[in-house]
C-alpha cells in the first residue's frame, strides 16, 4: 500500500462513539483511531483499544494526538437552519404573539442586499463550526420574495458540505410569474454543485406555496437532479390556514394583495397540512422540517411515502408548538421507521448563551431531548449525524468513525471523569465540540 502523499494520526481518548460504535477506555488504556489522511479526505484505518490500535503496521509513523477526560464523535449535521438570519441573534419571543408576529419582525430586519446577506451566511458558517458542525441543510432565503442564489454561493466556498435549499413563494396571483422565475434561475445554471454544496428547491410552505406548485418543483428538481425541502405543519396559524381556510395567514396575504378566489379553493377542506400535501409527498421525495401537528393518520401517510423528517427541539419550544399539538411525536416517527433527523432552525429563536458557547449546535439539540424526555442517547447522536446525512442524500460514512468509514471531520468533547456511558456523559456536558481533524479546513 503506497503512503506517498498521505499523513496518519493516531488520536486517544476516553472513548470513541458513532451512531453504530462505542470503545471505552480509561486514563491508563484509552479508546483509539488510526486515520490516514490525504489531499482530500481522510479514511479510519483502525479503531478500538490503544493496545490493538498501535499494533496497526502504520501506527509507528503517525502523529499522536491525546485527548484524555475527552468523547472522540464524528462531526455533526445541521439538517435545517437559516444562515441569511444569522446576523440578528437571539431574540425573545413570546408563543402569545402568535407566528405571524415572529414572521414580520423576520421581514423588517433580514438583510436584502447581496453584501449583507454574504456577512450574515459566512457568520453562520463561524457558528456552524463553532457548534461541530461540519454538514447543514441551509434555506437559501427569498427575500422580498425573490429567490437568491448568493447564500449558495457563499456556503459553497465555507468548506462546509451539504445542500442549500433554494426558497421560494408561490400562491395566489403570483404563482405563475414566480414559478416561471423559478425555472428560468434553474435552467440558467451551468452546475448545481459548488464546492462541497449542492443546490436544493425549498417550497417554504403549504401556506406560501400551492398544490400545484409544490408539483411544479418536485417536476423541476426530478429534471434537475434537485433535493427538496419545505416547512410543514409548524404552527397553529398553518392549520388554520390549511383546514379552515381562516387565520393570520390568510390576512397576510391578502394584505399583500396576491389572494384570490382560485388559490382560495385549495384550502379549507378539513385537512391536515400533512394530508394536505399526501399526493405530492408520495410523488416526491421530500424533506419535512418541524412536523409539530402529526396525528396517527398523518403518520401512516408519511409512512406510505419517501418523506425524510427534521425535528427542531428547540425552535419548537420556543414557538410554543406543544401548547397547540402536544409533544413532538419524534419517537414515534422514528418507530414507524421514518428518518428523523435534527435541525437548530435559524438562530434567533435559540438561547443566548448556547449560542454565545456552541453557535448552532445540533449537539445541543440532542442535549435539550436527553434532558426533556431522556431519549436514548445512541438514538439522539444518530439524529445528529447519520439521519441528517440521510436527509441531505449525503453518504453516511461521512459522519461515521468505523474501520474504512471517510469522517468529514472528528471532533472531541471534553467530559466528566465518571464510570457510566461515554455518550450518557457528552449529553450532560455543556463542554463545546472541537474540530481536531477537519477535511473542510486545510488548517485542521
Amino acid at each position: 500500500m503506497s503512503t506517498t502523499g498521505k499523513t496518519f494520526f493516531l488520536i486517544t481518548a476516553d472513548a470513541v462513539c458513532d451512531a453504530s460504535l462505542s470503545v471505552v477506555g480509561d486514563s491508563l488504556h484509552p479508546a483509539a483511531l488510526l486515520i490516514e489522511r490525504s489531499a482530500q479526505d481522510q479514511r479510519i484505518l483502525a479503531v478500538g483499544p490503544i493496545a490493538e490500535v498501535g499494533s496497526h503496521p502504520l501506527a509507528r509513523s503517525a502523529k499522536r494526538i491525546d485527548r484524555p477526560g475527552e468523547v472522540l464523535l464524528p462531526a455533526f449535521v445541521n439538517a435545517h437552519t437559516h444562515l441569511d438570519l444569522s446576523h440578528i441573534g437571539p431574540r425573545p419571543h413570546s408563543p402569545a404573539d402568535g407566528f405571524v408576529s415572529w414572521v414580520d419582525f423576520i421581514r423588517e430586519h433580514r438583510h436584502q442586499d447581496e453584501a449583507g446577506i454574504r456577512d450574515a451566511v459566512n457568520l453562520g458558517c463561524d457558528l456552524l463550526r463553532r457548534g461541530g458542525v461540519a454538514a447543514v441543510g441551509d434555506i437559501a432565503g427569498a427575500p422580498m420574495g425573490r429567490p437568491s442564489l448568493v447564500p449558495w454561493q457563499t456556503l459553497s466556498k465555507s468548506g462546509l458540505a451539504g445542500v442549500s435549499f433554494l426558497e421560494f413563494f408561490a400562491i395566489g396571483t403570483t404563482e405563475k410569474q414566480r414559478l416561471e422565475t423559478l425555472r428560468s434561475m434553474v435552467d440558467a445554471l451551468d452546475a448545481t454543485v459548488l464546492g462541497r454544496t449542492r443546490l436544493g428547491l425549498q417550497p417554504h410552505a403549504p401556506n406560501t406555496v400551492s398544490p400545484r406548485a409544490y408539483a411544479y418543483a418536485g417536476e423541476l428538481a426530478e429534471q434537475h437532479h434537485l433535493p427538496l425541502m419545505t416547512h410543514l405543519a409548524e404552527s397553529i396559524e398553518e392549520r388554520l390556514f390549511v383546514a379552515e381556510g381562516i387565520g393570520p395567514q390568510v390576512q397576510l396575504v391578502e394584505n399583500l394583495g396576491i389572494w384570490s378566489a382560485e388559490a382560495a379553493a385549495d384550502f379549507g377542506h378539513g385537512l391536515s397540512p400533512v394530508q394536505h400535501l399526501g399526493r405530492v409527498l408520495q410523488r416526491y421525495p421530500f424533506t419535512a422540517v418541524h412536523v409539530n401537528q402529526c396525528s396517527d393518520d398523518d403518520l401512516d401517510l408519511l409512512e406510505r411515502t419517501t418523506t425524510r423528517l427534521v425535528y427542531c427541539p428547540r425552535a419548537s419550544a420556543y414557538f410554543g408548538a406543544d401548547l397547540h399539538f402536544g409533544p413532538h411525536r419524534y419517537r414515534d416517527m422514528l418507530d414507524r421507521g421514518l428518518t428523523v433527523a435534527l435541525g437548530t432552525d435559524s438562530v434567533v429563536n435559540l438561547p443566548p448563551d448556547d449560542v454565545e458557547r456552541s453557535g448552532l449546535s445540533t449537539l445541543d439539540e440532542a442535549r435539550f431531548l436527553y434532558e426533556r424526555d431522556h431519549t436514548d442517547p445512541t438514538t439522539l447522536l444518530a439524529m445528529a449525524t447519520v439521519h441528517g446525512a440521510d436527509t441531505l442524500g449525503m453518504d453516511r460514512s461521512h459522519f461515521s468513525l468505523g474501520v474504512g468509514d471517510s469522517p468529514l471531520a472528528v471532533v472531541s468533547i471534553p467530559v466528566k471523569q465518571e464510570p457510566t456511558d461515554p455518550l450518557v456523559r457528552v449529553l450532560e456536558s455543556r463542554a463545546s465540540p472541537q474540530f481536531l481533524l477537519d477535511t473542510g479546513n486545510t488548517d485542521s
